[in-house]
């Protein structure tokens, strides 16, 4: 399967699957329903929904679609959105951060085993 957008709402991706069913493209829709969870900080290169195609059917739904949205866009063109280095690294941040702040005793227990281990006697 081949990456073919990423629709930006859950609206636009029930227009592309009704749009790929009603030309007969199989089609796949990776983290459809993680995607919407949104669990913690919203990292988009971890959880936003891709539809995908199979590569024989590849050019009938770029064709399809760029159909589509010449006629939806103003613009009159495919929205592509490129995230800039700085973003890539701010979502990484964030996700790493978000690591450490979840709650729990993981660290508290690693301590208390530590002091049980020290405070031994030993005869």
């Amino acid at each position: 399967m081949i990456k073919l957008h990423h629709p930006e709402n859950e609206i636009e991706l029930a227009l592309l699957r009704s749009l790929l069913e009603s030309a007969d493209i199989p089609h796949y829709v990776h983290n459809d329903h993680f995607g919407t969870l949104h669990i913690g900080p919203p990292i988009p290169l971890l959880n936003r929904k891709t539809v995908m195609v199979a590569p024989e059917h590849l050019e009938e739904a770029r064709s399809l679609l760029a159909d589509y949205f010449m006629h939806a866009s103003p613009a009159g063109e495919m929205p592509r959105q490129r995230y800039s280095l700085f973003d890539k690294l701010r979502m990484c941040l964030e996700f790493l951060t978000f690591g450490w702040l979840i709650p729990g005793n993981r660290w508290t227990r690693r301590r208390k085993i530590k002091s049980k281990a020290n405070k031994r006697v030993y005869p």
